[in-house]
């Protein structure tokens, strides 16, 4: 058997493009990529689902710190995941293997998916230098990118005719290139790096003989791209709405989060045991539940100081406050049935009801 150098992906995270989460039955029907494969699935903490895998084959450069010619010959597995009904992931994996001087035949790269025979004279260091240094290379020519497959496979999941393609609200992509290679201490840790505003890094370090599959390392890196977006697009639409004085505008915007991200947050529950430890450093380090729960809390202490203040307002002079509870609630929900009739009770005013 051929010496792994590292394992390398690539994860990338969007919105489903669907005006309503999607049920577990048409998540599982929605991630049916491969005829006759499982989907796999779960529904607690959070409903998820997991297609199965979809082969490329690659035969191109591999990129160097140090400019060392490499080439690599094999297969990526690339895979979809569903979260909540809302989040679409797509994961690119693979193992990268020490190859001989000849190029083998294709036979044998099929034999084993998911492998990469790297062919030439460079270090598995040199290599994760030069794949986790270029997610947004603008170096000439081709060279192997995870991050490529991704893409086609994200576009795939989108066009489906099972999606209405009215997304809820607009959210950015976000982009997670990970490596994991061999040696150091008996700890397993990674380093994370935000690479500009949507690109991330993450290298992991793995005990030295300890072999993990990729897909482990894989589960991993999914578990925290999606915590990332979360916290990336929560946080983005907590500075465009907890600013100014009350408005009903400003909960609308704040809607979304409430409605369809805050009850996702689960960091850890699908990452392997033996890997959890690369957490513990990101929570130590960049404390991405820190973050998190400051976010969710200006959001929350905004929408509460922003009800307040929309309910103590004085009447207007010559409306009666019921009716002015009516307008401003009709203006808010416009598609609520309560917003249709004058001077019903609207959902959710109840306390200063009849003032």
């Amino acid at each position: 058997m051929n010496t792994p150098l590292l394992l390398a992906g690539e994860v990338r995270t969007a919105l489903l493009m669907n005006s309503a989460p999607l049920t577990p039955p048409g998540a599982e029907s929605l991630l049916g990529l491969v005829e006759g494969a499982r989907v796999r699935s779960a529904e607690r903490p959070v409903p998820r689902a997991l297609s199965a895998d979809v082969v490329h084959a690659v035969d191109c450069p591999l990129r160097t710190g140090s400019g060392t010619r490499m080439r690599g010959v094999g297969t990526l597995l690339a895979r979809a995941r569903l979260t909540g009904g809302r989040v679409l992931q797509a994961s690119t994996r693979a193992t990268l293997v020490a190859g001989g001087a000849r190029p083998t035949e294709w036979a044998r790269h099929l034999e084993r998916l998911g492998t990469v025979e790297a062919s030439g004279r460079a270090t598995a260091d040199d290599l994760v230098t030069g794949f986790l240094g270029s997610p947004n290379s603008a170096s000439p020519g081709p060279a192997l990118d995870p991050g490529a497959a991704c893409e086609q496979l994200l576009a795939r999941v989108q066009r489906s005719p099972a999606l209405d393609h009215r997304p809820a609200f607009r959210a950015r992509r976000t982009r997670l290139r990970w490596s994991a290679a061999f040696g150091g201490d008996d700890r397993t840790g990674g380093v994370y790096t935000l690479a500009d505003a949507t690109v991330r890094t993450l290298q992991v370090r793995l005990p030295t003989g300890w072999f993990t599959d990729a897909a482990e390392v894989a589960a991993l890196c999914e578990d925290l791209a999606l915590h990332d977006w979360l916290l990336t697009v929560v946080a983005d639409l907590a500075e465009r709405a907890c600013v100014g004085p009350a408005n009903p505008a400003s909960l609308r915007r704040l809607r979304p989060a409430v409605d369809h991200l805050l009850h996702v947050w689960m960091p850890g529950m699908d990452v392997p045991s033996a890997l959890l430890a690369v957490w513990d450093d990101l929570e130590a380090g960049p404390g991405f539940t820190r973050q998190w729960r400051s976010c969710v809390d200006r959001i929350r202490d905004h929408m509460a100081m922003n009800t307040l203040e929309l309910l103590s307002r004085p009447p207007t002079a010559g409306v009666p406050y019921q009716r002015r509870l009516v307008q401003e609630h009709r203006t808010s929900h416009p598609s609520h049935p309560d917003a249709c009739l004058e001077g019903t009770k609207p959902s959710g005013v109840s306390p200063a009801w009849g003032l």
